[in-house]
This record gives structure tokens, C-alpha cells and sequence, in this order.
């Protein structure tokens, strides 16, 4: 059986998400791929769709802290400057856009 050897190197730069491994196994240092890569390798494997099931379960990110602990009087203004212009109206509650 006769194939024909063609040349076989990519056409393109193959550098879509993460670059071209070429032969090298593919590593990313960034997180959001690493668990797309996951939830596929999981659902081709499984069968099953396993993203949902993962985005869904709490990390130790969404459990709050670290900290930083400041003054109220470095957060809150109560002085002139560029955003808070004297004469200016005070609003009760933030508003996203202006108007009445």
C-alpha cells in the first residue's frame, strides 16, 4: 500500500490559546485554560458533561481574604477635588448615570 507523504508541518502558526507544543507535551501557566483542558479531558473521558459540576463547587478564592486593612478616612472623601467639585448637589444613594 502506497500512501503519499505530504508535507505534514502546519499551515498555520498553530499558537491559538496557548502555543504550539509541536511534539513537547502542551503546559500554560494560565489558570482558565488548565480547567477548560480539565473540564474536557473529564467530559470526553466520562462521557458526561463535567464543566457544570465544576464551576458550581466552592473554591477557597470565594471564601473571602486576605484583607487590607485601612482607615475610613483614607477610603471616604470629604473634601474639593475633580470628582467632588464645591456647589455640587450631594446624591442620597449612588447613581449610575445622571438625570432626575
Amino acid at each position: 500500500m502506497h500512501t503519499d507523504q505530504k508535507d505534514r508541518r502546519r499551515k498555520d502558526g498553530g499558537d491559538a490559546f496557548i502555543p504550539d507544543p509541536g511534539s513537547g507535551p502542551a503546559r500554560s501557566t494560565d489558570d482558565l485554560a488548565e480547567m477548560v483542558a480539565e473540564d474536557f479531558l473529564s467530559s470526553a473521558t466520562s462521557g458526561e458533561e463535567q464543566g457544570e459540576d465544576v464551576r458550581d463547587q466552592i473554591v477557597a478564592e470565594e471564601l473571602g481574604g486576605p484583607f487590607i486593612q485601612s482607615a475610613a478616612s483614607e477610603e471616604f472623601v470629604d473634601d474639593v477635588d475633580g470628582n467632588n467639585p464645591e456647589g455640587a448637589d450631594v446624591e442620597p444613594f449612588p447613581r449610575a448615570m445622571g438625570g432626575r
